[in-house]
């Protein structure tokens, strides 16, 4: 049991990292996307054929873009699940602590801890992995290379698709104003 819950506030920390990452690079990105439309709309006052004979039609569509992505992302909360998530692990964190490594857990106990599994969202496989990964020292349920692998290849994904929604759309208008 002790073992179990470790795990799984390993894992919930992990979520609410990602969480956290997901909910401060989607903000940005918002940000960063609205500031190059406005720069667009204002730069295309004066220079009609900025970005070639389509500039009108290229605002409008990421105008849409920007509304429709504002309104996933503020469905989506990570936010308010970040900080559910972690008062769910800092509640497991306490249960950890209050369990005996040479008793058995008592029925509270266990009772507590499905009580505690039900109160939040489950963690993503991926977290797991990650924990398991970066606590492999101090873990019973050591990675297997397969989770090493999958777990390099995920974190470089996950840092390589955010490094390229911050570049996409300078890219974009650098290729549009040099065919122009």
């Amino acid at each position: 049991m002790k073992d179990n819950v470790w795990f799984t506030y390993k894992a919930r920390i992990q979520a609410n990292k990602r969480l956290e990452w997901l909910d401060f690079h989607s903000q940005m990105l918002l940000v960063w996307y609205v500031m190059l439309s406005t720069f667009l709309a204002v730069l295309s006052i004066r220079y009609e054929h900025i970005l070639g004979p389509n500039t009108d039609v290229m605002a409008t569509i990421l105008s849409v873009a920007l509304l429709g992505v504002s309104l996933a992302v503020t469905n989506r909360d990570f936010r308010g699940r970040a900080m559910t998530m972690r008062s769910n692990y800092l509640q497991l964190q306490k249960l950890y602590n209050d369990l005996s490594v040479n008793m058995p857990p008592t029925q509270d106990q266990i009772n507590r801890y499905h009580d505690l599994l039900a109160e939040s969202e489950n963690h993503h496989e991926i977290d797991d992995r990650i924990a398991r990964v970066f606590a492999s020292n101090l873990s019973s349920r050591k990675p297997t290379r397969t989770d090493l692998i999958y777990t390099i290849y995920w974190l470089c994904l996950r840092f390589f698709i955010t490094i390229l929604l911050y570049v996409l759309p300078l890219a974009v208008g650098l290729y549009a104003w040099y065919i122009k």
